[in-house]
């Protein structure tokens, strides 16, 4: 599913672009596969951030302030069932809430490559088909 948020106009000059990541806490640092933004950075221009994330997936969101490097930590949610954002807080709180979860959430890696899967063995009946 496709989770896309609003972003607010902003001083360029003063801030980054706006960025959104789904976070993967196999390895406690966290690696981060990034989204797009879809707006002027050069006029700092309202936007909306995009990725394909899954219920259980981790997303991150954060903004760069140049000024003040401290009030640029991101913000970490989980893709809830009922495909909405429920706010997780910071990055250890998010990596904590992910160790709690590890083992009762599905193996979705394991479940997009059945995806996949199956989605190439319904375009080769397709072309059987056609």
């Amino acid at each position: 599913m496709e989770i896309t948020i609003d972003t607010i106009s902003y001083n360029q000059r003063r801030m980054g672009r706006p960025w959104i990541a789904r976070v993967d806490f196999s390895t406690p640092k966290g690696d981060f596969l990034w989204g797009d933004w879809t707006g002027d950075h050069y006029n700092g221009g309202a936007g909306v951030l995009s990725i394909n994330a899954d219920a259980g997936d981790i997303i991150a969101t954060g903004q760069k302030d140049n000024r003040q490097p401290k009030n640029s930590a991101p913000n970490f949610y989980v893709v809830t069932p009922e495909d909405e954002l429920k706010d997780l807080g910071d990055k250890g709180a998010a990596y904590k809430y992910y160790l709690e979860h590890k083992d009762t959430a599905p193996d979705l890696d394991a479940l997009r490559r059945e995806k996949e899967t199956l989605l190439a063995r319904i375009a080769e009946i397709d072309k059987l088909l056609s």
